[in-house]
């Protein structure tokens, strides 16, 4: 996957012109330069892309970060803010045996999502916290399922036990049917195995678990959510270098073949800062493979924790744009509160928040000066992605012809999710404007997800109110 230079002179007309319509057509007649248009400055609030924020962090008995109110400045001000990361405890809502809650989890979610935000959802079985002794039930210990009573305290489950697995996708079951269909939700991130459910076990039983058990993990996620990304952790590859190279091959294999998408948690802590590259990653070698298939989530480490006492690691940020470039990032996410970060973050949240995920560009399209009442009218249009990934939704063009209070729709197909990361493609589109009344109009184009408009990098003084972009005059009557 390769990255645009965007400091780099644009290719002239000639060299972005050798397919399609760019040939035929000529250019001194339906050519549309917009490369004056574009607008790489303005942060563009998009789907399926962007910051995530913390706002369960470590199970609801730890209630940090949410523990008091925010000025809407640091939220729906929040440049490129996309969701709201909710990771709770497995006993958070099955408070006891076949009782769920979910009360405190829509209360969240029904707050939030009237302000436009989406949500993330990991279920955790194991938490270090002294608030937290069982993320997972009590009951399920009570009933026979064997688990360890670790020195700090917490209680620690055996993550192969038959019975804690039974009544583990006994609730998945519910959670599913709760929020597999719920457009609010972006990912469902598995984490029933390992510390924090990271996909390790670290401050657990240090035990590495056999592969035929994560999996087990793995099938439950992908079972009850079949219409969501699902997201591994890279330490659950990673994680199992102790175990030999074949086993950490086998596991991003797993995940390659069942197109799940990867998380690393905790960028520039100080165990991997120094003993790993720039970006502090150990791992990227695994997001190669899997962000062919899935998004990217790169979540960092406690803000409190990393500034000032390891700014020698945070580099101003500068690692952080790292690990998201060669991870080929959607998602970015901190732990902290999204006041203190912003306010000494602003410009490097900025940067980052139109190259999270993709970021089109429209450098060129062809319409012919006069277009006919017809099915017969072609017409071209060149998208750049400048992102640092590609669109995993699929997205759809069309096209608006507006004059004196007349509007008139076409949809035109032309899914942009195959444009990957530094990579331009020429579309070639048919108009159907059988229904349009002949006269003047101006030609507008838009990207969109069923009725929701995707910003293009375009200037706003040409967008619409309804998410187009006006582009050119034409004229719809005969030749």
């Amino acid at each position: 996957m390769s990255f645009p230079n965007e400091s780099a002179e644009r290719r002239p007309l000639e060299d972005q012109t050798q397919r399609g319509m760019f040939n035929t057509l000529d250019p001194a007649r339906c050519m549309v330069d917009l490369r004056q248009l574009a607008d790489d400055k303005t942060v563009l609030k998009n789907p399926h892309k962007g910051w995530f924020w913390h706002y369960i962090d470590n199970g609801c008995g730890a209630p940090i970060y949410r523990d008091r109110e925010l000025d809407d400045k640091y939220t729906v001000g929040f440049p490129g803010l996309n969701h709201l990361y909710l990771r709770f405890d497995w006993s958070d809502v099955e408070k006891e045996k076949g009782v769920y809650d979910f009360s405190y989890l829509d209360g969240i979610m029904d707050r939030w999502g009237k302000l436009g935000f989406a949500f993330s959802l990991r279920v955790v079985c194991y938490e270090t916290h002294p608030n937290i002794p069982y993320a997972t039930p009590e009951y399920v210990y009570k009933e026979g399922a064997h688990c360890y009573r670790l020195p700090n305290g917490r209680i620690h489950p055996d993550y192969d036990d038959p019975y804690f697995l039974e009544r583990l996708e006994e609730f998945f079951k519910v959670l599913g049917a709760k929020y597999n269909n719920d457009p609010r939700v972006e990912l469902i991130d598995i984490g029933t195995y390992g510390t924090w459910g990271e996909g390790h076990t670290v401050e657990g039983d240090g035990v590495i678990y056999p592969i035929d058990v994560i999996k087990k993990h793995f099938e439950l996620h992908m079972k009850y959510f079949p219409d969501k990304y699902v997201i591994a952790n890279d330490d659950h590859i990673a994680g199992r270098m102790d175990h030999g190279q074949k086993e950490v091959d086998e596991m991003l294999a797993y995940c390659v073949d069942r197109g799940l998408g990867l998380q690393d948690d905790s960028i520039c802590c100080d165990g991997y800062a120094t003993d790993m590259g720039y970006d502090t990653m150990r791992a990227c070698w695994a997001f190669d493979r899997t962000a062919k298939n899935a998004p990217t989530v790169i979540e960092f480490a406690h803000y409190t924790y990393v500034r000032p006492a390891l700014d020698c690691y945070f580099r101003d940020g500068f690692t952080i744009i790292e690990a998201l470039k060669n991870s080929h990032a959607t998602f970015a996410g901190f732990h902290g509160y999204p006041d203190k970060w912003l306010d000494r973050e602003f410009y490097l949240t900025e940067y980052c928040a139109n190259r999270l995920g993709y970021w089109f560009f429209v450098p060129y399209a062809i319409v012919p000066d006069v277009l006919s009442p017809s099915a017969h009218n072609a017409f071209s249009i060149l998208i750049e992605n400048r992102g640092w990934a590609r669109s995993y939704w699929p997205y759809q063009m069309k096209a608006c012809l507006k004059n004196d209070g007349r509007s008139y729709t076409v949809d035109l197909g032309g899914d942009v999710s195959v444009i990957d990361s530094g990579e331009s493609k020429l579309f070639d589109l048919k108009l159907d404007l059988r229904n349009v009344e002949e006269g003047e109009y101006d030609f507008c184009i838009g990207l969109f997800e069923k009725e929701r408009p995707v910003k293009l990098a375009l200037k706003q003084e040409i967008l619409t109110e309804d998410g187009f972009y006006k582009i050119k005059k034409v004229k719809i009557g005969r030749m």
